[in-house]
C-alpha cells in the first residue's frame, strides 16, 4: 500500500508532539543538564507546525498572499531554523568538553548567524523564500558538530553505556535528518516551483518522522544523567 505525500505530511506534527509529550513525561532524567534546552525547542517546533498550519488556513500572521489565495508561511520555518540552529550548537558547546571542539562549534554559531544576517539583508526575501545558503551550511556545521560529540564519547569512560545516553540517540537522529536533506535544502525554492517534484519531499518526511521517533526512543530508553 503506498503512503500518499499529504499523509507522510500530516503525521510530521504528531511525530514531534509525541516526542515533545515524552520529553516532559521523562524531563527527570535530564532536567540538570543542557539537554532540557532540547525540550523547549521541540516544544517551539511543535507549536510552530501546528499554527503555520493554522496560519496557511486563516491567513493570522500571514504577510504575503499569492493571486491564488495561497498564504505563505516560509517566515515562520526561517524563524525557527535560526533558533533550532542555534538552540542546538549551545546544547552541543555546553555538553562537550573538548576545548578545541568549544571554539569550533562556537566560530560554526557565530559564522551561521553572521550568514543569516546577510542572507535576510541582500540576498534572499525573509517573507518570501527558504534560507537556503545558512541552512545548507549549517546543516555541514551541525554533522562536524555531532562527529565531535561521537569522537569525544569514543574517548570517553561513557563508551560503555553509550547506548543509554539521551544525547546520543538525539545525535543520531540529528545526523540522519540533516545529513539526507542536505540535498533538499540546496535548492529548495527552486524546487517548490517544479511540477511533480513534491513527491521527492516524501523523502524528508520520512526522514523527519524517523527522527521524531528516535527521539522518543532515547527519552524512554535513556538513563539518569
Amino acid at each position: 500500500m503506498t503512503v500518499s505525500l499529504d499523509t507522510l505530511r500530516y503525521f510530521v506534527p504528531y511525530a514531534e508532539l509525541l516526542a515533545s509529550v515524552m520529553g516532559v513525561v521523562y524531563f527527570y532524567k535530564y532536567k540538570n543538564t543542557p539537554l532540557k534546552c532540547f525540550l523547549y525547542l521541540l516544544w517551539y517546533i511543535t507549536f510552530t507546525e501546528f499554527f503555520a498550519g493554522y496560519a496557511s488556513e486563516t491567513g493570522v500572521l500571514i504577510f504575503y498572499t499569492d493571486n491564488n489565495g495561497n498564504h505563505y508561511t516560509v517566515w515562520f520555518y526561517n524563524v525557527l531554523n535560526f533558533i533550532t540552529f542555534n538552540t542546538l550548537y549551545y546544547i552541543y558547546f555546553k555538553s562537550l568538553k573538548t576545548i578545541k571542539f568549544k571554539k569550533w562549534i562556537k566560530i560554526f554559531a557565530l559564522v551561521y548567524i553572521g550568514m543569516y544576517i546577510l542572507n535576510w539583508l541582500f540576498i534572499q526575501d525573509f517573507i518570501l523564500e527558504n534560507s537556503e545558503i545558512p541552512n545548507i551550511i549549517s546543516s555541514i556545521f551541525l554533522t562536524i558538530t555531532i562527529l565531535f560529540y561521537f569522537i569525544e564519547l569514543l574517548k570517553s569512560d561513557k563508551i560503555v553505556v553509550f547506548h543509554k545516553l539521551l544525547l546520543f540517540w538525539i545525535s543520531i537522529g540529528l545526523l540522519l535528518f540533516y545529513t539526507g536533506t542536505i540535498p533538499f535544502s540546496l535548492k529548495l525554492n527552486g524546487y517548490m516551483l517544479i511540477t511533480g517534484i513534491h513527491k521527492l519531499f516524501s523523502i524528508v518526511y520520512i526522514l523527519a518522522i524517523i527522527m521524531y521517533s528516535i527521539f522518543t526512543f532515547g527519552f524512554i530508553w535513556s538513563k539518569k544523567e
